[in-house]
Order: structure tokens, then C-alpha cells, then sequence
């Protein structure tokens, strides 16, 4: 009897090799690391440990408070009786949940505190630590929040600092040196979170001969956090939103850090991919989907403006961005609203939006981007199902197709906030936090094969 099997030949992929170079790229993205978050100690002075504040909210009595010295729960007591309950927001309300947040506040224009954030020279560090892929030039604005206390058995659930503008980018917390324990900060990003100990980094400064110093730590505000319960004593906190300053920028600087490996790499797999013919031969798009999260305002992408973001993108998400801007690609923020079958009864999609669907890496689907060329739109198509031809006539009111194709995987825009994004630090002021998308413009490969360098050319 003959053996009629027969070997299946191998399926031919003609994309094989741009899905290969696309798999290279977004393995690069994703392994790029970036500080979320920094921290650290500041000795106190004479000059610079006082605290004022008022012991009723109109009245004239006032009372202070030495923390270059050591200072005893009675003291402490006396500026709890002073204080507020604290609450926190949930969507568009203040709510007092002692079962969420148990801790008193004071507002800012019922203390004074001699610390200088901008004297200290903490700016520096965070603006070293948080924006070292930004644009040099820019600087910090530290605009005080609060004065919080929290005594035994306070505590503060998980939830986000609550956005105040599309220039906020993260929170400074200030923990005046008292004798406590517990009242730890847990930051939770993706699946890894981050605790600080400001207990034990200030009972480490407790030695006779060790200057009194206060604890700090800086994070992007869109990241998760929480305070564990304090166990003992008291922790006394002052608060920091940090902004990107409207004044004159600083001076830039004349040489930038040499960048890290895995930056180096993103740039060498990126110029491959664009010195392939096979990828976007007439040119299309890249798309980032941006890891941190940005405050927007706006319903609808139509009132939504994405440049503030595009400029002042947080760790990571500003590193991919100078990377391809390095490479001649212009870049934009975009949002991803799905309302395919909410408000159309077909295929049909609304060129006000991007509408998305879930697909694997490096695919798109049909799609619409707002105000990306200037008729305000572009028709996305996926380069692997649909050839483009750009001489074809369009149709009336039908914006011009344009090849997309996803490195790392987009995100949805949270037009409806979620759990996680109804509990703040106040109620809703009108922004939101959003999940984004990067957009950068690939010319043709005829244009574009004219910047790269030979020795890059494949």
C-alpha cells in the first residue's frame, strides 16, 4: 500500500519580513525603562523647619511648630484640633468616607511653611529624575496643595491625584520629620508597585548627630496610590502639584545624557524598519500606544487639544517621541473613542473619530484620525488587507486612506470614568485621565530614505 500523504508546503507570508522588522521595533518599546517615581531625604535648617498655621479658620490665634526640633504628640494633637476631615472625590462630589480616607487637612490659606521647595534644590532632582526626556529647557512649577495629618489608624485607599490642567503632571510629597510608624506610600503601576518608607527613612535621621531632614517623594500623578495605616504617632505631610511652567523655559542644555542602551537599540531597529521599501513603500503612520496616562477635558476629540500633550509626554512615552522626531517623523497625540454601533447602524464611521477594534499587534482596521491633515482627517487602512493606490479619485467627503501600522498595541480613550478613576484626592474639576495613542507621520520611502545614513540603509 503507497503512502499518499502528502508534505503541506509552507504557507508564504509577503509581509513576513515587515511584521518581523515591526516585531523588532516594539520589542525595543517595550523594554525601555523610565523612572516613574523618585525620592529621597533634605536636611532641615533653623530657617527652614518652622511651621505656622491658624487654629480656627477666620480666628487670629496661631500656633507653631519646629521641625528641626523634636516634636511630641501634644503639639502634634494641637494641630490636629485645628484641622478638617479630609475628603476625597468621587466623580463630581467631595465625599467624607472614613472607611476610604481617614486623615485631616488644612488649606493652604491657613498655613505657612518656611520650607522652600524651589530653594531646596528638589525641583532639580525631580525635574532630572521625571522629565529627562523632555525638552530641556523646561521647568517646574510647584504650586502647594495641602497640609495633611495623619494620626493612628488614618489611612487613604488606592486612587489617583486628581488633574487639574493638561500642564499637571505629578504630585511632590513633603513628610515632615515626626517619630511614626506605618503611613507607607504604595505606588502601583501596571502589575509592579513601589512602597516608601518614610517612617524608617526619617527614624535613620534620628541620630544625635544627623541634621533634622524631611522625607520626599515625586510621582506622575496618573499613577495608583495609597497610604497604608498609620500604626503610631503622627505624619505630617505637605503637598505639591507639579506643573510644566508657563514662564521663559530655561536655557538648554548644551549636551544631552548619553543615552542608554536600550535607547540606543529602539533607534537602530526604528531606522531599520524605515529603511526597508517593503514597509509603508508610500508612506503611512506608526502607532505608539502611550503607556502613561494624560488629563484631558472634552467629551469628544473634537474638544479635545492634543498638542499641550504631544509637547509634554512623561517618561517613556517622551522617549519614543525624541526618537522619532530624531529620525525625521512628526508626531502627534491622538484618542481612540469606539462608538461603532452606539451611533451607526453599519460600517460607516464618523471622521471626528478614531474608531478601533481589537486586534493584534502590528493590524489595523479601518479607521478614522482627526484633524491630521488639512482637511482635518485621514482614512486608516491596514497595508497587510488593502492596497493603496493615491492616484485613485476619492469620493466626495471621504478623507484621503492612509497606511497605520501598530508597534505596540493602541489604547482606548476612557470617555466614562472607571473605578479606579472616580476616587481622587478632590472632586472632578472637569479633567479626566486618559489613555492615548502616538501617531508619527512616515513619509514615502523615497523621501524618507534620503535621511537615513548609508550604513543604516538595508
Amino acid at each position: 500500500m503507497s503512502d499518499t500523504t502528502q508534505n503541506t508546503p509552507p504557507v508564504h507570508d509577503e509581509f513576513g519580513p515587515v511584521k518581523e522588522l515591526i516585531g523588532r521595533v516594539r520589542e525595543s518599546t517595550e523594554k525601555l525603562a523610565a523612572s516613574r517615581h523618585c525620592s529621597g531625604t533634605h536636611a532641615l535648617t533653623e530657617t527652614t523647619g518652622g511651621l505656622a498655621y491658624r487654629k480656627t479658620p477666620n480666628g487670629t490665634d496661631a500656633g507653631w511648630l519646629d521641625f528641626t526640633n523634636p516634636v511630641d504628640d501634644h503639639d502634634l494633637n494641637a494641630l490636629v484640633q485645628a484641622c478638617d476631615q479630609a475628603t476625597f472625590g468621587r466623580g463630581n462630589e467631595d465625599v467624607l468616607d472614613l472607611s476610604y480616607r481617614k486623615a485631616w487637612k488644612l488649606d493652604t490659606s491657613r498655613f505657612s511653611a518656611q520650607f522652600n521647595v524651589v530653594k531646596s534644590g528638589l525641583l532639580d532632582v525631580v525635574h532630572d529624575e521625571l522629565l529627562r526626556y523632555n525638552d530641556s529647557s523646561l521647568k517646574i512649577d510647584a504650586q502647594l496643595y495641602k497640609l495633611n495629618v495623619y494620626g493612628p489608624g488614618s489611612h487613604f485607599k488606592s486612587h489617583l491625584d486628581t488633574p487639574r490642567s493638561d500642564k499637571m503632571f505629578g504630585s511632590l510629597v513633603i513628610i515632615l520629620p515626626t517619630i511614626h510608624s506605618g503611613g507607607d506610600l504604595t505606588l502601583r503601576f501596571k502589575e509592579t508597585s513601589w512602597t516608601f518608607e518614610s517612617s524608617k527613612l526619617l527614624s535613620s535621621k534620628g541620630s544625635p548627630e544627623a541634621p533634622p531632614s524631611l522625607a520626599w517623594v515625586a510621582f506622575y500623578s496618573d499613577i495608583e496610590h495609597e497610604v497604608s495605616v498609620v500604626e503610631s504617632g503622627y505624619r505630617v505631610s505637605l503637598t505639591y502639584n507639579l506643573y510644566y511652567a508657563t514662564d521663559p523655559p530655561l536655557a538648554p542644555l548644551l549636551t544631552q545624557p548619553a543615552p542608554h542602551p536600550e535607547e540606543a537599540t529602539l533607534k537602530a531597529s526604528l531606522k531599520d524598519l524605515l529603511a526597508s521599501p517593503l514597509v509603508l513603500p508610500d508612506g503611512g503612520a506608526l502607532g505608539f500606544g502611550l503607556t502613561f496616562k494624560y488629563p484631558v477635558t472634552g467629551v469628544s476629540t473634537k474638544d479635545i487639544d492634543f498638542k499641550p500633550i504631544t509637547e509634554h509626554l512623561k517618561g517613556t512615552d517622551a522617549l519614543v517621541k525624541r526618537i522619532c522626531n530624531s529620525l525625521g517623523l512628526e508626531c502627534h497625540v491622538k484618542g481612540l473613542y469606539d462608538y461603532r454601533g452606539k451611533y451607526f447602524n453599519d460600517d460607516r464611521v464618523n471622521a471626528a473619530y478614531l474608531t478601533p477594534r481589537s486586534l493584534p499587534v502590528g493590524t489595523t482596521d479601518e479607521w478614522v484620525i482627526d484633524e491630521m491633515n488639512s482637511s482635518g482627517n485621514l482614512r486608516v487602512v491596514d497595508p497587510f488587507k488593502q492596497k493603496i493606490d493615491p492616484n485613485a479619485p476619492r469620493r466626495r467627503n471621504r478623507a484621503t486612506p492612509v497606511a497605520l501600522l501598530w508597534v505596540t498595541p493602541s489604547n482606548k480613550l476612557v470617555s466614562v470614568p472607571t473605578a479606579s478613576l472616580a476616587y481622587g484626592n478632590e472632586y472632578n474639576l472637569g479633567w479626566y485621565y486618559a489613555k492615548l495613542v502616538l501617531i508619527a507621520l512616515v513619509p514615502s520611502f523615497d523621501e524618507r530614505i534620503t535621511r537615513i545614513e548609508p550604513t543604516d540603509k538595508v
